[in-house]
């Protein structure tokens, strides 16, 4: 599936800033109007949920960031503007580059259940979604952090963490159900 994301433009491979820019600021422009017109309609769950969302967004730019300037500043003797991939294929520079594509690749699933929990789930399930998209926030945020210092086993702890969350959310929009067997535990 990554590499489906990865073949329409959806990663940033070689941390072009052009490329990165042209991504970030529509969806910043889609998260932010999503928050606004929750703040008219003042649901303060759904602030929290899409709060989550811009956060995230944030994480992947200052990722980019991060990995464009470690790129540039810390190579001897300047950056290989011939060969910048091979540069970046090893190493650090090579997890922070993979942990960027990685949390680019994770919104896109976070997206689809914001917006799906947006439309389909009732009132009593917000305050469950808005908890797990804190956990999201939470999982994310350490991930890269996990990812560049190459302690695998609590990376995918904290990957499969947050995408569990993110099931849940579609869980408890669509099986009320499963809201009361949630809140009863």
């Amino acid at each position: 599936m990554s590499s489906f994301f990865r073949s329409i433009g959806l990663s940033l491979d070689g941390g072009d800033f052009k490329a990165m820019n042209l991504k970030f600021v529509p969806l910043m422009f889609v998260v932010i109007s999503t928050v606004l017109v929750d703040v008219v309609r003042s649901n303060v769950t759904e602030h929290v949920v899409h709060f989550a969302l811009f956060y995230l967004f944030v994480i992947w730019y200052l990722l980019n960031w991060g990995y464009m300037l470690s790129v540039t500043l810390t190579k001897p003797g300047g950056y290989p503007n011939s060969a910048p991939r091979a540069y970046t294929a090893e190493g650090a520079i090579y997890r922070v580059k993979c942990s960027i594509e990685n949390t680019f690749e994770s919104m896109v699933c976070f997206i689809i259940a914001v917006i799906i929990c947006d439309k389909v789930a009732d009132d009593n399930a917000q305050e469950l979604i808005a908890s797990w998209a804190v956990l999201v926030m939470l999982t994310r945020t350490i991930y890269p952090v996990f990812y560049i210092g190459d302690i695998d086993f609590l990376r995918a702890f904290s990957f499969a963490l947050s995408m569990m969350s993110i099931h849940f959310m579609f869980l408890v929009s669509f099986f009320p159900e499963f809201q009361s067997f949630v809140k009863s535990t």
